[in-house]
């Protein structure tokens, strides 16, 4: 059964041309939205949240987003080594709670992982050789930019919530 949601100009346009850049109708965009948004209360760990590239599923209380997380998963990294020592803030149940969302809507986590398909085979390679090999191979002495970034985002978010606490 069909059903009539009567919004303002300026959302009906900023759906529209969110519609026109994921090739996606405007039906369909919306009612996948008006799920995902309605399913995340299953999900009590995470929260939708504007960034850069727009809107996305983060942890809550964090500066990190799922795909982070589903990253590290695609690059070989356990949940234990993920929450312990790549996301220390993160807790084993916030690890799986992104995990459980990416295993729900893979289409949403995956578009944002493409653009950064490099970066995660790096991190996989980093991850497999360790960082004086990974160094030795590549030329590189940075960790890739996936890792850093993750870092750089828990890092920042320490130093944030410090001056709260």
């Amino acid at each position: 059964m069909e059903r009539t949601i009567t919004v303002s100009e300026h959302v009906y346009a900023a759906l529209k041309r969110r519609a026109a850049r994921s090739r996606q109708s405007l039906d369909t965009l919306v009612e996948n939205w008006l799920r995902q948004h309605l399913d995340l209360e299953r999900y009590p760990d995470l929260e939708w949240r504007e960034g850069p590239g727009g809107w996305r599923v983060g942890i809550k209380g964090t500066a990190i987003d799922v795909y982070t997380v589903a990253g590290y998963s695609q690059a070989g990294y356990s949940l234990q080594e993920i929450a312990g020592e790549l996301l220390p803030k993160l807790s084993l149940e916030q690890v799986r709670a992104a995990l459980r969302y990416y295993a729900e809507y893979p289409e949403e986590i995956e578009q944002i992982l493409a653009q950064s398909e490099a970066e995660i085979s790096k991190a996989r390679l980093y991850r497999t050789l360790g960082p004086e090999a990974y160094r030795r191979l590549t030329g590189l002495s940075d960790q890739p930019r996936i890792i850093q970034e993750s870092r750089a985002q828990y890092d920042h978010e320490a130093d944030t919530t410090d001056e709260y606490d």
